[in-house]
């Protein structure tokens, strides 16, 4: 049998999903067998392995297909796993299946503006700024911003 430890999300992870780094949420078989059921209720939801091994979810949601358009979410689940890559490739496999499989012509993302780190990689996979919103986190206002790629102009060789 494998071994399977749940830790709690560490803190600066649960500040860029923008929540309560002191009260994040409790982990336990239950909550993670829900999300894992809520992950593969999405017409694109992964996890996203590294070396074999889960290191965070990717999702391309509220998919309009009028427009053929959708809305991509992505979330590592530990800092180490920050810095290395492993979100950018995810965001580039995810944007191929927008693209190519499912035939999109727009992907959409929210961030929260002082995650410079994600801005960074999103503006690296093609994404551009294009609104700024407000946004109420822990009972103060902070910038969201809306971020946008189009299947025109996104090639996969970056």
């Amino acid at each position: 049998m494998a071994d399977v430890t749940l830790r709690p999300p560490e803190a600066e992870i649960v500040r860029m999903y923008g929540g309560d780094p002191a009260h994040p949420p409790r982990a336990d078989m239950a909550r993670s067998e829900g999300w894992l059921a809520w992950l593969q209720d999405h017409r694109f939801g992964r996890v996203i392995l590294a070396d074999g091994k889960p290191v965070g979810e990717v999702r391309l949601h509220t998919f309009r297909d009028d427009e053929k358009s959708a809305s991509l979410a992505i979330g590592l689940f530990a800092t180490r796993h920050l810095g290395g890559g492993i979100g950018r490739r995810a965001i580039r496999l995810t944007l191929a299946a927008a693209f190519d499989t499912y035939l999109l012509n727009r992907v959409d993302l929210r961030v929260l503006s002082f995650n410079t780190r994600a801005i960074r990689c999103y503006k690296y996979c093609g994404f551009r700024h294009v609104a700024t919103e407000s946004v109420d986190i822990l009972g103060e206002p902070q910038g969201e911003w809306l971020m946008s790629c189009d299947g025109i102009n996104w090639a996969d060789d970056r």
